[in-house]
């Protein structure tokens, strides 16, 4: 039982174990773990569209690979570490280097065939085209046993 919990306590751990070696973020775009790149990711919405913006900065357009899957837009890309500058010894190094796997999840609906994606000064911006959506309001039926009477929660409002 302690050796499940011990267990269960690891791969907790390791699901936040970005969250709190970098609790506030600072490290972020120049920064890898375990090989892998950490570029930020915005997502806004517009009247018309999704725009995910993935800052990607000394990639090779040839490595980015965007895809969508039912609601799912992942966004891969790979910085690799220029052959001539490696046989050099750093005497700093702060640059990130390696792959980089990002997913958003989209609303259902989505027309695959009106994404578009552009990739332009180490910015990836992937604009997702929607129906505006619109809250509906429900009315809310109020039955006879709650105690208020319908005229009652129309005086309290």
């Amino acid at each position: 039982m302690l050796a499940r919990t011990i267990d269960t306590f690891e791969d907790l751990f390791r699901r936040f174990e970005p969250d709190l070696t970098d609790p506030f973020g600072w490290l972020g775009e120049g920064s890898a773990r375990n090989g892998r790149m950490r570029p930020r990711m915005e997502v806004v919405r517009t009247d018309s569209d999704l725009v995910v913006r993935v800052e990607l900065p000394g990639v090779d357009p040839d490595s980015v690979d965007v895809t969508l899957e039912d609601t799912t837009l992942r966004v891969r890309a790979e910085r690799r570490v220029d052959d001539a500058v490696e046989q050099g010894e750093y005497l700093r190094r702060e640059f990130a280097y390696g792959t980089f796997d990002g997913a958003v999840r989209l609303p259902s609906g989505i027309d695959p065939d009106k994404l578009t994606a552009r990739y332009d000064a180490g910015i990836l911006e992937v604009r997702v085209p929607h129906s505006a959506e619109k809250a509906v309001k429900v009315p809310v039926q109020v039955g006879s046993g709650g105690g208020k009477s319908q005229k009652e929660l129309k005086a309290a409002s």
